[in-house]
């Protein structure tokens, strides 16, 4: 479970920024369905929604925790391919003439397998300058701090990296380093990191290809992806194969006389039929006859003849299933893309309301409509907004003035008046319609 994110000079975040999943003791709603009670006293959220501006850093923010689980996970194996020339695909803030200097530092803290830890990170484009791992059992206590290539190890809790401080290359984490070498707690840690989901609304790719393995691997999950989008009048569904290939070569090398052309058609066709066959899904609709007795039912390609937010929808419910199932984090970039409002919304309400692995969703929208008390608690709901200087702000609802919102507020009439800022607007001014028909009226002269 996801306690708290922090970033600090990456992509447009400048200043030291944190996303909490702690909910606050003083909000009172929804208690029952919203909140986490772990063991070691903390309330967390189940969810959490990020309203900004385009390019306010709603994005970047995501991008940023893919960043850190990328970097985690691929460490070690990338230093190795590089030949321990490798550099960070790292982005520092670059409005800036100090940050371009200093190192960006990452940070998050979780519990897994009932431990709570504290991990983290700075680094710059050839080397991890700092790294740290803590964990709290009845008080917080390091178990490894990184100064460069000075390691500082608790002998007494992680017994496990002793003798290996100077194995560690200086691009690459010395968590990675012990994960890879199969130590217990170093891998626990790592395997958290595996935990996250993510997706980028706007298009189904990665996340289309393992729901439709699931669809063929695993039949409960068929049968429950059957349930829940019968909705849509889709009777059924089956996957089958489909040619790469779709040129006819056959044909074309009986039309051909030059030699050298046939030649060519030839090698290329050997070529293509050594590439896999990708999966095609199929939909199955009910035809009726005039008297509306049913006849027969259709077939329809998926991905030719479905509606854009039917695709969405379905190649969505793989990773939506994995999440719930097993307790991960799924983070996506624009869930509203592509879905109507009220699908959006029930699809919010049925991750709350079965819930039982102490799954998570953050999740960035445009979608105003969702932006009411009713779907989510002011501490689930966080506005992104650029300053005068370029960098992003992070501020949760949470954390305005009651005076400014409270329990009983329109969320999304206020957020639309400006209110908690981060709202997309230009100015409707006068030059804009000079500059528009400059042209035009310059001819008319």
């Amino acid at each position: 479970m996801l306690i708290e994110f922090s970033i600090e000079n990456f992509l447009s975040f400048k200043d030291l920024t944190t996303l909490s999943m702690v909910a606050s003791k003083s909000f009172k709603e929804h208690k029952d369905s919203h909140l986490i009670n772990t063991n070691s006293k903390l309330t967390l959220l189940k969810s959490a929604i990020i309203y900004g501006n385009n390019a306010s850093g709603k994005s970047n923010l995501l991008e940023a925790m893919g960043f850190m689980k990328a970097t985690v996970l691929n460490s070690f194996r990338d230093a190795l391919m590089e030949n321990n020339e490798r550099k960070f695909p790292l982005e520092k803030f670059a409005l800036n003439t100090k940050t371009e200097k200093e190192t960006s530092f990452f940070e998050i803290s979780f519990i897994h397998n009932a431990t709570k830890y504290r991990y983290g990170f700075e680094i710059d484009y050839e080397k991890i300058v700092a790294e740290w791992l803590f964990h709290t059992t009845s008080k917080e206590v390091y178990l490894f701090k990184r100064d460069l290539q000075k390691i500082e190890i608790n002998k007494t809790t992680f017994k496990e990296a002793i003798g290996k401080e100077e194995d560690v290359k200086e691009n690459v984490l010395f968590l990675s380093l012990l994960a890879t070498l199969g130590k217990e707690t170093s891998s626990s840690v790592v395997d958290w990191f595996k935990q996250f989901n993510f997706i980028n609304g706007t298009h189904d790719r990665g996340h289309k290809r393992y729901t439709i393995d699931k669809l063929k691997s695993d039949k409960l999950f068929f049968n429950w992806v059957l349930h829940f989008i019968k909705y849509l009048e889709i009777s059924n569904l089956s996957t089958t194969e489909e040619d790469v290939n779709e040129i006819d070569f056959e044909t074309l090398r009986e039309k051909e006389k030059d030699e050298e052309i046939i030649n060519l058609l030839t090698s290329i066709q050997k070529i293509t039929s050594k590439q896999p066959k990708r999966d095609l899904l199929i939909t199955y609709h009910r035809k009726y006859d005039e008297n509306n007795i049913l006849v027969e039912t259709v077939a329809f390609n998926f991905d030719k003849q479905e509606s854009e937010g039917t695709k969405k929808l379905l190649y969505l419910l793989g990773p939506w299933y994995d999440t719930l199932q097993n307790g991960k984090v799924l983070v996506i970039d624009e869930l509203d893309s592509r879905l109507h409002s009220h699908l959006t919304l029930r699809l919010i309400d049925f991750f709350y309301s079965f819930n039982k692995s102490n799954a998570q969703l953050i999740c960035a929208v445009h979608d105003i409509s969702l932006l009411n008390k009713e779907t989510f608690r002011r501490d689930q709901i966080w506005f992104v907004e650029k300053n005068q200087f370029g960098a992003s702000e992070l501020v949760s609802l949470g954390d305005f003035k009651t005076d400014t919102v409270r329990n009983k507020s329109a969320f999304n009439k206020n957020y639309l008046e400006g209110k908690y800022g981060a709202i997309p607007y230009f100015e409707l001014d006068e030059k804009l319609n000079e500059l528009l028909y400059a042209k035009r009226e310059a001819e008319q002269v």
